[in-house]
């Protein structure tokens, strides 16, 4: 019998507060509830003005967390 797996994405953009703190209750959160990150990884947004070319916008960055599914969550 083979299982399915399951992953979820988390796209988190930075807070003005402690992003270290913040990332780190994020993670811990996850694994809690049955999660395991996978990868990471930043994207850069961008937008298209009208006219003209793509855009990137420097300041709209965020960090992308792919998570497996491991165990039920604990209640």
């Amino acid at each position: 019998m083979t299982g399915t797996q399951a992953y979820k994405v988390l796209d988190l953009s930075a807070h003005d507060e402690d992003w270290s703190a913040y990332l780190e209750n994020v993670l811990l959160q996850q694994a809690e509830d049955g999660w395991e990150l996978v990868t990471g990884f930043q994207r850069q947004h961008e937008a298209t003005q009208v006219g003209s070319t793509t855009v990137h916008l420097p300041s709209l960055v965020s960090t992308v967390l792919i998570f497996k599914r491991v165990r039920e969550p604990r209640f």
